[in-house]
């Protein structure tokens, strides 16, 4: 099991969380759960609503979109992300395919932590505005 202070380490390695303070960063890691996945087993479906997103701290995960593959994802990636923040529905499904370890990160958690946090909130968007731009 995994203190705060590791999960805040480990989160700092995500793209997306790059740019958080570690003081920010903590209450992420704070709210962030570990969970683990079996080979094919899945972690969201395509059009299901997106209450959470997984930061993949080992393992491989496969996205699909009507069937065909579209990508993988290993260390340190998000599986869900644009979806959760966006508020509509998963566009892909993701399975493990092999044994994942990860953080789930819950939608509903993670806006309360960036009401209460601007500096979450404020790295989150450089982080979606730097993929939007190409940087």
């Amino acid at each position: 099991m995994l203190t705060i202070l590791e999960k805040a380490d480990l989160l700092q390695s995500v793209e997306i969380f790059c740019d958080i303070r570690t003081q920010s960063l903590a209450r992420v890691a704070a709210i962030a759960q570990e969970v683990h996945f079996e080979a094919r087993q899945r972690l969201f479906s395509e059009n299901e609503a997106a209450d959470a997103m997984f930061v993949i701290l080992e393992g491989e995960v496969s996205l699909t979109r009507g069937g065909i593959q579209k990508g993988k994802l290993g260390q340190f990636q998000i599986a869900g992300a644009l979806s959760l923040v966006a508020d509509k529905p998963q566009e892909e499904t993701a399975a493990a395919n092999q044994a994942v370890h990860a953080l789930r990160i819950d939608q509903q958690d993670l806006f309360d932590a960036m009401t209460e946090d601007f500096g979450i909130t404020r790295g989150i968007l450089r982080s979606l505005a730097g993929k939007a731009a190409g940087t």
